[in-house]
């Protein structure tokens, strides 16, 4: 009878120090396919994998169910997430930069840049989680000492329920080889293999926005204990250590920019767009986050502020980079191919021009509306060129008969963004504060460009959001900016 009372703690403790082995033996797995194209050990490494993906889905609820009094559970839970973060993702970094390496060899024709950008990006999303996983242990330790409930439920679930999924699905993609006599194995996952980049770039996405979302509350929850033990009375190195968070969000917002530009240069646009998508959303998260950390105000001792903050500059030249530079290089390099008589090079500089003096007049301006843009802000602007850019790139390749038209087509749009930008008497309301008040708004708008990027419309998609907003003045321009202004969702009045 004993034996069976046990027998929970026993079935607990399996599946929590059972994960380690079985991501080391995947690994040891990965190891065996670089060196000898055994199918058998990429079979077995699958396996083990999986096995520890459920392992991690099911052992929190097992604790919780049969052992809610553990104390040691918690603990060993985390110590064995770390060990095995640790093993996997240097493994998923090296197998695929081990699959471009070998296609390549086999036929330079089977793969291009963006492959290679593909796998540098798993490579950088891998160190990403590490560092998040360091800094989160790191903040534990001062909740802990505090006598601080360590919060980890909704975000940290969601991180784990997405994290073992993604490690097998890249683990499928970066070993699969197949041989001769194991056709069941690889017909089954041959689908894996022929997924478009675009759909390996959204997931990655999404999980790294996962991940930064979550390093973020755990900053903004316990962050201000480790600083108060760091930096004591000195509000200024405060200040300084946590501006790095939004700094390195912007600054992001202009890496994917550049991004954008190397994807577009090998005709892969609708990625380009999907990126630039991306970057936008990060150009609205590091200023909540900003605002969040209290980044905004002013010292209380301070008596001169600088001029231009470097928050401020960083995030004006990121801006320049994904929403001017960006949409003005892609349209040169589509259109000055696709049409040698237009005057694309013409165009493209004066769209750069008109969102350089857009964000001139931005960082310059003494008297801001709180709430409203004067003028269409670049992002905004970005996306409306570069969904025109799409849908004229995409009609022109099924349709060349067309290419001429098309052409006019994207050149209106860039120069109709280049006027916009620059009318600053036409008030423009702030989409992320009205997101920040209205979730559904926020959700659907993601929704819906999460679909749109699987389909063969995602230009037209992103152009007819973008065609809204462009005429919204007309009955958003006349509400209170004390009402506009507001970036959380109001109480609703009892």
């Amino acid at each position: 009878m004993k034996r069976f009372q046990k027998l929970p703690t026993n079935v607990a403790a399996v599946l929590t120090f059972g994960r380690p082995p079985l991501v080391f033996g995947a690994f040891a797995c990965a190891l065996w396919v670089m060196f000898t194209h055994n199918p058998l050990a990429y079979l077995l490494g699958m396996l083990f994998l999986t096995l520890a993906m459920a392992f991690d889905w099911i052992d929190g609820w097992f604790a919780e169910r049969y052992i809610p009094h553990s104390r040691l559970g918690p603990l060993a839970d985390r110590m064995m997430d770390r060990v095995v973060l640790s093993i996997i993702f240097p493994v998923l970094g090296a197998g695929m930069l081990w699959r471009y390496n070998r296609l390549e060899s086999l036929d330079p024709t089977l793969v291009s840049r963006p492959e290679l950008l593909h796998a540098l990006f798993v490579l950088a999303i891998g160190v990403l989680v590490l560092m998040r996983d360091q800094i989160a242990q790191f903040l534990r330790s001062f909740a802990v000492r505090d006598a601080q409930m360590v919060e980890s439920y909704e975000l940290t679930r969601l991180r784990t329920l997405v994290f073992s999924p993604m490690a097998v699905l890249i683990y499928a993609y970066a070993f699969y080889l197949p041989a001769e006599g194991w056709d069941w194995l690889y017909r089954g996952l041959g689908w894996l293999d022929q997924l478009p980049l675009r759909v390996w770039f959204v997931l990655e996405i999404l999980f790294l926005v996962i991940n930064i979302v979550s390093i973020t509350a755990y900053i903004r929850k316990y962050g201000m204990l480790a600083l108060d033990d760091i930096c004591e009375d000195n509000e200024l190195l405060r200040r300084r250590i946590l501006s790095v968070l939004p700094n390195t969000i912007t600054l992001m917002n202009g890496v994917l920019g550049v991004t954008a530009m190397i994807f577009a240069s090998y005709g892969r646009v609708k990625e380009a767009l999907f990126i630039l998508i991306a970057a936008a959303f990060f150009d609205r998260l590091d200023g909540t986050v900003a605002r969040r950390l209290g980044l905004t105000e002013p010292l209380p001792d301070q008596s001169k502020r600088p001029r231009i903050p470097f928050g401020a500059l960083l995030d004006d030249i990121s801006d320049l980079i994904s929403f001017c530079v960006a949409p003005a290089v892609i349209y040169y390099l589509i259109f000055a191919e696709l049409a040698p008589g237009h005057p694309a090079a013409v165009v493209a500089l004066v769209y750069f021009l008109a969102g350089g003096a857009r964000l001139t007049y931005f960082s310059l301006d003494k008297k801001p509306i709180p709430g409203f843009f004067k003028g269409m802000p670049v992002p905004a602007a970005a996306m409306m060129t570069m969904g025109a850019i799409e849908m004229a790139h995409s009609i022109s390749g099924v349709y060349p008969h067309y290419a001429g038209a098309m052409v006019i087509f994207a050149a209106s749009f860039m120069l109709l963004a280049a006027v916009v930008m620059n009318l600053y008497p036409v008030r423009y309301l702030h989409m992320g504060r009205l997101m920040g008040r209205h979730p559904a708004i926020m959700w659907g708008t993601i929704a819906l460009w999460l679909v749109g990027v699987f389909t063969p419309v995602f230009g037209e998609i992103a152009l007819t959001i973008t065609m809204i907003y462009l005429i919204s003045p007309l009955w958003t321009g006349k509400i209170d900016p004390s009402v506009a202004n507001v970036e959380r969702r109001m109480p609703r009045p009892r």
